[in-house]
Order: C-alpha cells, then structure tokens, then sequence
C-alpha cells in the first residue's frame, strides 16, 4: 500500500507538489535556524565569559550592591591571598583578577597642553606576567592592529575608534585622571603600545582601554586589591553544575553577612543577564520546531480541504466500491507522513547546505552589531556551526505538521453521504 501511495504522489504532481514544498521550506527554516543559534549562542557565552562574567565571579558584597557605580572603594582588598585559596581549594579552575574603573582621559597637542577630553572605561588585567593567560582570555594576541602588546605596567591599549576620532596612536602618552581607593584624585600618565579592534561593536565603538593591572593598582593605590576575581574551568567549558558546587563553597565558607567586604560568588548565568540566554539556547529547539509546526499545519491543513474538495470524485468511487471510511482516512495519512518525509529529506539537505555557507563564510553586521545588554557581548561576524540537531531537528515539524494537518482536514471523509456518490461520479 505505502509503493502504491508513493507512486501517487510522484506521479500526481498536483496533489504532492504544494505540500511538500510547503514541508520543505518549513524544514530548510528550521535546520538553519537551529544551526545559526548552535553557532551564535555559544559565541556569545564564551565571549561573555572571557570580556566580563567568567564561569564564576567574586566581588565584595558592597561592590556587587553598587557595581553599576563602579566603586574602586569597595573592591576586594586582598585578591591575590584570595587567589591562592581558591586556587588550593579548586585546582580544576583558573583565578584571574580584573579591575574595572572608569576615568578622564587627557590627549594632550605637542606642547603639552590640553587638547581634547574624553570618558573611558578601563579594564585592567595581567598583560605583562610571563605565565598569564589573559592576552588569549582576552583576545588581544589577534585584535591587536597596530604597535604591539603591553611590556611596561604604564602601557595601554585603546580602540582603533578611538585612536581615529583623537588623532592619537602608537608612542603617544596621554593622562589618566580617576580617584583611588581612599577618594584622592589620581593624575597617571600611560604610554599607548597599541591600537584594538575586538570584534565587539560595545567595546570597538566605545571609550574602552585596557591596562596591565599593576600599572592600574599603582594608579589607583589599590595594593594587591581588584573589583573582581574572575574562575575559569581548566577546560574552558562551561557547567551550570560544577560552577554551583564551587560558589556554594565560596558563599559558605569565605562570605561574611556581617562583613560588605568578603566576597560574594555568582554563576554565569547569575550575572549579567546570563540567565534567560542559556534557558532559552537550551529549549531553542523545541521552541522554532513548535512554531513551525503550527505555522505550516494551518497551512496544510487548508492544503488538505482543498484537496478533499478537488478528490470529491475519487473518494466517492472509492466509498461506492466499498473501501471502508477509515481505510481511506488512514491511507490520507500515510500519505500525508510520506510527503512529510520526501520534504523533510530535501529541506534537510539544503538547509544544511546554508547552515555550512554560514559557518565558513559568516555574515559580518558591522554597525548593526551592538551590546545586547549588560555584561552580554555579540561578535560582529556570525556564524553558525553543524550540530548533531540540525541532521534531525527538521524531522519534528516536517512529519508531525502534514500528519496534523490530513488529521484535521480528514475527518470530513465520515461526513460523506451515500446518497450523494452517484451524483458526484457523474461529474
């Protein structure tokens, strides 16, 4: 029965065509969707991770009540002593302290003299140690466009945006002026090494300056302090649950409520907005397979009471030589999963054709890229990646919408009176 069905949808291009056009491009959607978040998602988690959250962030309870504000009096005052417990307690991870402040710069003309202003954000890291990971961390190895990587403490990085907009570059000093832990203005020249392009609309458009954290806690009077220590899994993969065991220890065992300076431990997706991201790269699936299955079962579902109506004639003659009711509507069905499959094949193999063009190629948005919110960075190329889903996401909403849609379309096969067969063969 299903080669006798088969052969009526190949040779009957009138009844099969739409449907399985309909499949297809429901199916091509899909895959391509599924490959274009499987890429981009993971993107934005790594980097997200790398720029701002880690896989698990320490801060002082006062810093983290105010930290939109910033403030370098609340940082944590002993990071490195802090540093090494961790790193005893948990030899799986990576600590790495960062220090984020905010400031004026001054770019100075060739007599010294102001000449113009602006406000900077400053991130500051260990650039300069010989065993520190934070140049890939970061990665500054390959954004890097012009002069070349701190040595010094007082050397900083600055975006390509920025050097243009100033006129400044390579070999130019300008002077920082922010406020140290205890209040006092501080006046901190640093010698620019380099110019950055990161890929990051947030941070490329913005103030953004990086410096080495010495050079930043001599600036700012800080000690052996930060605003953060950032923990990193030794394998660079993120888990919710690991991640969990390692700041239930931290809240439990090194935070005090009665002390605003001891340290408080957040998970990724705790931070930074982080959360809604991951539920939603984890149900993405099931939420673009549901949508397409009902878009395209409203649209096979008319499909099908046209073609009920245009098959009047054969589904008479087949009730008037006695094939029973639920016979035929069962055949419809077949059917229906059989034009679902052929669709849902093709669909499957052009959409990954798309989803492979966009991870070797990429689509570059440029100026459309920005921050999706705080702490949350987008790459400004895209890029999708072929996961094991994108080979059977496209079966879900490509068999289960045509079934659906010759279920509903069906039933007026019970409807159909005898008395009205023969007046329905004539024509």
């Amino acid at each position: 029965m299903i080669k006798f069905l088969l052969l009526g949808i190949l040779r009957d291009r009138s009844r099969s065509l739409f449907p399985v056009l309909t499949v297809l491009i429901g199916v091509v959607l899909t895959v391509t969707m599924t490959g274009y978040i499987g890429g981009v998602l993971p993107d934005m988690i790594k980097m997200s991770s790398h720029m701002d959250a880690g896989h698990v962030k320490l801060m002082s309870q006062a810093f983290y009540e105010n930290r939109y504000q910033m403030p370098i009096d609340l940082a944590l005052d002993d990071a490195d002593g802090l540093i090494q417990k961790l790193e005893d307690q948990f030899p799986d991870m990576m600590w790495k302290a960062r220090t984020r402040y905010g400031g004026l710069l001054d770019i100075p003309d060739e007599n010294g003299e102001t000449r113009a202003q602006t406000t900077v954000a400053a991130l500051s890291a260990d650039l300069i140690s010989p065993n520190s990971t934070e140049l890939d961390y970061l990665n500054l190895r390959e954004s890097v466009v012009d002069g070349g990587l701190p040595k010094d403490p007082f050397d900083i990085l600055i975006s390509k945006s920025m050097a243009e907009s100033y006129k400044i570059g390579v070999g130019d000093q300008v002077t920082l002026m922010t406020s140290t832990v205890n209040g006092a203005m501080s006046f901190q020249n640093f010698n620019i090494c380099g110019t950055v392009v990161f890929g990051i609309a947030a941070l490329d458009k913005g103030g953004a300056i990086i410096t080495d954290i010495e050079g930043a806690r001599m600036a700012l009077d800080m000690n052996e302090g930060s605003t953060e220590i950032l923990g990193f899994f030794k394998d660079d993969e993120y888990s919710s649950e690991r991640a969990l065991v390692v700041t239930d220890w931290i809240n439990n065992n090194l935070k005090d409520a009665n002390d605003p300076y001891t340290p408080i431990a957040l998970r990724l997706e705790d931070s930074n907005e982080m959360a809604g991201l991951l539920q939603f790269a984890g149900s993405f699936g099931l939420i673009i397979s549901f949508v397409f299955i009902l878009i395209m079962f409203i649209v096979l579902w008319n499909s099908g009471l046209m073609n009920g109506l245009r098959r009047y004639g054969e589904m008479g003659l087949r009730l008037a030589v006695g094939e029973q009711k639920g016979h035929i509507y069962r055949s419809m069905l077949i059917e229906s999963a059989l034009i679902g499959i052929i669709g849902t094949i093709f669909g499957t193999a052009i959409g990954l054709i798309g989803v492979w063009l966009l991870q070797e190629y990429g689509i570059d948005l440029g100026n459309m890229a920005a921050n999706t919110g705080d702490g949350i960075y987008y790459p400004n190329v895209i890029r999708g990646k072929i996961t094991p889903a994108c080979f059977y996401i496209g079966f879900v909403p490509g068999i289960i919408a045509p079934f659906l849609g010759s279920l509903v379309s069906g039933r007026g096969i019970y409807k159909r009176q005898t008395a009205s067969l023969f007046k329905e063969l004539e024509t």
